[in-house]
């Protein structure tokens, strides 16, 4: 279950088992420290902040004692707000809740003192406490300041944090607090068996610490992991963590460690506008390399998988188990979306089996193309042709950005595609439909969004089609994917009539590739009308060339364009498509498409031809691919 394995969760970064822990603490920004000497008496109010850095403007942060607060009065150990520390009133705070909250603050301190008669600090800081506090006009010497800023305690440059025993009491005081025995002792608190460990001990009546909103992605405030702080909120209608029981230990444990999680930016995933954030980890200091590849570039990706699949990089999963949870926030409560425990060979077989459903042949490269998480995502949004990218690059365009309202994408994308990639779930057939819409709309295809086409096709829950392949095909003799190879080979043949300089404004893809998608027919009747004065065109062009060997290539180009065109025309005598053709047929459709262009690409690189002087991209191969029979 959740709790129990973020109880027993040890972070795996080297080194991290060493570095001391606090409990109930959190690196906070400090604004002021108070410096005493030892025998109490105040030297000054030290202001901690530096405007010349943005890091440090507002103060230094510094890991201090800190436990959820509501709206009561409940003072933190050694470092806490001006009202609580100094007892200073400014024109936003009641006087009278001001002092009481001084005074609980005092008492707490010399209760510090009191219990650790040996605790050089505790004393100084009691004896401070024992006379009246300057006011501010005397300590702050004019310093711009208010009731809540935070402020910590030291004596002479040692802060009172160093202590060990300031630690114990704080974590004796939280547990106090949070299981309802009040801060004078535990005599009150609730005993019972944790359900969490199955030890029986005192249990929580509210978790103990809160985590910061800027972890959890639509909280309006620190989210509380457990909450029932209304009847209303269970089952029998009791307030507090009565009906799920959660010792001390475990409360604090569950909290800590999934705030380190969601912390360790290597391990989690958030997306803007997509409203949930996943985060996993391995047990035992598993590796997580594999999973890691999720959020990896697409050269790292195959970079690693070709490792994995030629051995150069093994597998050692021994038994450790993959935790994943996807969370959102909820004003103050956190919302689990999904949470996966399974054997870490289940997990990376998942995720392996994720990059073979959507590997696609690459246009620019020899190996398959395959991409993490946010290129699939970023691919499903609206296309913004001759917009810069990020980064300064070239004019080319880009996809509106995840944060824009006007990109246009299925808010809940992120985590279909994640959920799909861990567990091996189908993804929903409005997923297909809407990267449909948007290729016809923008006129805008590339690998990333075939790639997607292709896992959304191949996790389709109910199939009507053969999902495809990662690069060409050409067994497959289906209408719909015919036409797209049929579509692509019209498109060559029309670049390939005019020189570069020379190419129409509207091309073949401009005019026919958005009806097309839905109705080949009308785009493959256009181009069997066109080719032969495409055609003719290359073969005029080629008696004007002076070299044997330019005249040669161009009326290569003539016959291997024929030769493919006449195959797949054939092909489609045989199975003509319905005027109207559905999602999974308009997808085989475009996938075809990239398929021909790709492959065509593919054997230019083998023969060693450079780019065609016909147009931007170079024109079919020379030599005839395997072709569908008739």
């Amino acid at each position: 279950m959740l709790l129990r394995q973020l109880v027993d969760y040890r972070p795996t970064e080297p080194g991290s088992d060493d570095a001391p822990t606090r409990p109930y603490s959190r690196e906070r920004t400090v604004r002021w420290q108070l410096t005493l000497d030892p025998s109490g008496r105040p030297l000054g109010l030290v202001d901690l902040a530096d405007p010349s850095q943005q890091a440090t403007k507002r103060g230094l942060p510094k890991t201090v004692p800190h436990a959820g607060r509501t709206v009561g009065i409940a003072p933190v150990l050694g470092a806490d707000d001006v009202q609580y520390v100094l007892g200073w009133c400014d024109d936003k705070s009641k006087p009278p809740r001001v002092a009481k909250a001084h005074a609980a603050f005092a008492e707490l301190c010399r209760r510090w003192a009191r219990e650790y008669p040996d605790d050089a600090l505790a004393q100084t800081v009691a004896g401070f406490y024992g006379q009246p506090v300057p006011d501010a006009a005397v300590l702050a010497k004019g310093q711009a300041w208010s009731s809540k800023d935070l402020v910590t305690i030291a004596v002479g440059s040692r802060p009172v944090t160093d202590s060990d025993a300031l630690w114990q009491l704080w974590a004796t005081v939280v547990e106090e607090r949070k299981s309802g025995g009040g801060t004078g002792g535990g005599s009150d608190a609730k005993q019972g068996l944790c359900l969490v460990c199955g030890t029986t001990g005192p249990l929580l009546n509210r978790m103990p610490q809160a985590l910061p909103k800027a972890l959890v992605p639509r909280a309006e405030q620190e989210i509380a992991l457990v909450s029932a702080n209304k009847a209303i909120h269970t089952y029998d209608f009791s307030q507090g963590l009565g009906t799920t029981p959660i010792c001390v230990h475990c409360g604090q444990a569950a909290v800590a460690n999934l705030h380190t999680i969601l912390s360790n930016r290597e391990h989690t995933f958030t997306y803007e506008r997509q409203r949930t954030r996943l985060a996993w980890w391995v047990t035992a200091g598993g590796d997580a390399a594999t999973i890691e590849l999720l959020d990896q570039s697409p050269d790292k990706i195959s970079d690693y998988l070709e490792r994995l699949h030629t051995g150069k990089r093994p597998r050692a999963l021994g038994e450790h188990q993959l935790c994943a949870v996807t969370v959102s926030g909820n004003v103050a409560r956190l919302v689990v979306h999904d949470w996966l425990e399974q054997p870490l060979k289940q997990a990376e077989d998942s995720v392996l089996g994720w990059f073979d459903d959507h590997e696609i042949a690459s246009i620019w490269e020899d190996r398959p193309a395959r991409f993490p998480i946010w290129r699939l995502v970023t691919c499903a949004g609206q296309w913004q042709p001759g917009a810069s990218q990020e980064g300064g690059a070239p004019a080319k365009g880009r996809y509106v950005p995840l944060y824009d309202k006007a990109a246009d994408r299925p808010d809940d994308l992120a985590q279909l595609l994640l959920r799909s990639a861990l567990h091996g779930a189908h993804l929903p057939p409005y997923a297909l439909a809407h990267l449909i819409r948007r290729i016809r709309t923008d006129q805008h295809l590339d690998e990333s969004r075939v790639a997607l086409l292709r896992v959304a096709l191949v996790r389709h829950p109910n199939p009507t089609v053969e999902a495809p392949m990662p690069g060409l095909n050409p067994d497959n003799t289906h209408p719909a994917y015919v036409c797209g190879r049929l579509f692509a080979m019209l498109e060559a043949a029309q670049r390939a009539a005019y020189p570069r300089e020379e190419q129409p404004n509207t091309t073949f893809f401009d005019q026919y590739f958005a009806g097309a998608v839905a109705n080949p027919h009308i785009a493959a009747v256009q181009g069997s009308q066109m080719r032969a004065a495409w055609m003719r065109k290359i073969r005029t062009s080629a008696d004007r060339e002076h070299s044997p060997e330019a005249r040669s290539k161009r009326l290569a180009t003539v016959t291997a364009i024929e030769a493919h065109l006449d195959a797949l025309f054939e092909c489609l005598d045989d199975q003509p498509l319905p005027a109207r053709i559905g999602t999974e047929e308009q997808s085989l459709f475009v996938v075809g498409y990239h398929h021909q262009r790709a492959h065509d690409r593919a054997q230019a690189r083998a023969s060693r031809s450079p780019e065609s002087e016909f147009g931007s991209d170079p024109g079919p191969s020379t030599s005839l691919p395997k072709t569908p029979e008739a």
